[in-house]
């Protein structure tokens, strides 16, 4: 035992799938140890002259090589494990500087791949199609001039980019290519439906676009089963342009006045895209009377609730991408047509950036920030178009909104606010809530015309 013979260890020693009871002297430094445990081990361990092998415990801790067992302290009984190690290659030389330079250049930078060619290819594709369909938009402009066959065609590569979609996704299992070929097919049938509707784009023009747009990104989903959530955003957005548009043809008012209430109804729907994410995903609390709560059985799987909170999650990010974009679009449009729908958009850019604190998912923070940042910046250039006289106060807001957007997004961050802070922020949102409603009723000009009422 050690107790008769403290100078050895009796140890287990395992190497790969083999393990062997030796008795090793604690005294010897484990370098030399290791090649009599290679001897006893023979033939059961594979042999690699470019291999070199270390003792380690089972924790993965290397034992130095001049150390001892007594100084490493291991004790009787204790499990050691024979480790491999391929030794790094040598270091290249170059007699050229300029070949050692290309060398470490070419080893450091990452090479494009396979994926980053994809989203290249299909960040091209969509910027030739925004292109061609902005240069077909500005055409339709034009007084008098017929589109039936531009339509036509633009419909038919909408048909034809769909069906590649569904080839891409079920054929050869491309979903980059699948998604961005969706895409594109609406903008297609988008840009047929408002080229097929004769006379100067208007409203009618803007609703038969937005429903096909709607119709053809939900049979996106169908025909190829991937990019759900992107596409039905496309879709949800689309079609509450499309409802507002009807509204204005069957009200005939002004443009600024549906877009002031489109963008109070989605405003209003963001706050409870979460409930109706519940919902849609299945989520939403149901009491059977003959449930038994107590009873794991009658509850459901964990892979069916795993199942629907991912559904859920999806569909969260959709809403607030339907909803965030509809708000910011009506905003935008009342603040381009009418002086007072600045203000409006204003109060929509701060509510959207306000909102984002809530969400701690990075998309949905991206979507609500990049709608307010758009927003804002959209009512920020129309206003200072009336104010070019005064030169002085475009340049001090300029500074002013700029050290805001530098102070939020660098040192913002790296804050702790305290509860009064916090407190005055969730002032500041419910205060510009209260506003909205107003606002709207201040650009569609509803207060004017109760004003003019002769109740008296």
């Amino acid at each position: 035992m050690s107790a008769a013979d403290p100078g050895l260890r009796r140890v287990a020693v395992h190497a790969g799938t083999t393990v062997v009871d030796l008795s090793l002297p604690a005294a010897l430094p484990v370098a030399a140890l290791i090649p009599p445990i290679i001897d006893v081990l023979g033939d059961r361990l594979e042999r690699d002259t470019a291999t070199g092998y270390h003792l380690c415990t089972p924790g993965g801790q290397l034992l130095a090589s001049t150390t001892t067992l007594a100084h490493s302290d291991i004790h009787d009984g204790t499990v050691l494990v024979l480790s491999r190690s391929v030794p790094e290659p040598p270091a290249e030389r170059h007699d050229d500087l300029a070949e050692a330079v290309s060398a470490m250049l070419g080893s450091a930078a990452p090479r494009p791949g396979r994926r980053t060619a994809a989203l290249t290819g299909a960040l091209a594709a969509g910027a030739v199609t925004a292109v061609g369909s902005g240069v077909l938009i500005r055409d339709a402009l034009r007084a008098g001039a017929q589109h039936g066959a531009t339509a036509g065609g633009a419909a038919a590569a909408g048909v034809i980019a769909l069906l590649l979609a569904g080839i891409a996704h079920r054929i050869h299992r491309d979903p980059i290519a699948a998604l961005t070929l969706s895409v594109i097919a609406t903008v297609f049938v988008a840009v047929a439906g408002l080229l097929a509707v004769p006379g100067a784009p208007g409203i009618p023009h803007v609703m038969l676009a937005a429903t096909a747009a709607a119709v053809t990104a939900v049979l996106g989903i169908r025909v190829t089963g991937c990019g759900i959530a992107p596409l039905t955003a496309i879709g949800g957005c689309a079609t509450v342009i499309a409802v507002a548009a009807l509204a204005g043809v069957m009200t005939a008012a002004p443009v600024y006045v549906i877009g002031s209430w489109a963008a109070l109804a989605s405003l209003g729907l963001l706050e409870v895209c979460g409930r109706m994410s519940i919902a849609l995903a299945g989520l939403s609390p149901r009491l059977p009377p003959a449930i038994d709560h107590d009873d794991p059985d009658d509850l459901p799987p964990a892979e069916v609730l795993a199942t629907k909170s991912i559904r859920a999650g999806k569909w969260l990010t959709s809403l607030l991408a339907t909803f965030s974009g509809c708000a910011a679009v009506g905003a935008i449009v009342a603040a381009l047509t009418t002086h007072r729908g600045v203000p409006l958009a204003t109060t929509t850019a701060a509510l959207l950036l306000l909102r984002a604190r809530a969400h701690r998912h990075r998309t949905r923070w991206l979507l609500l920030v990049v709608s307010g940042i758009i927003t804002g910046t959209t009512a920020f250039l129309t206003a200072t178009t009336n104010w070019m006289q005064h030169g002085v106060r475009i340049a001090a807001l300029t500074a002013i909104l700029t050290a805001a957007a530098l102070f939020l997004g660098f040192v913002a961050p790296g804050m702790s606010l305290s509860p009064v802070a916090r407190r005055g922020i969730e002032a500041l949102e419910l205060a510009a809530w209260v506003a909205v409603a107003p606002l709207v009723c201040w650009t569609c000009g509803v207060f004017d015309a109760v004003r003019a009422l002769d109740l008296i």
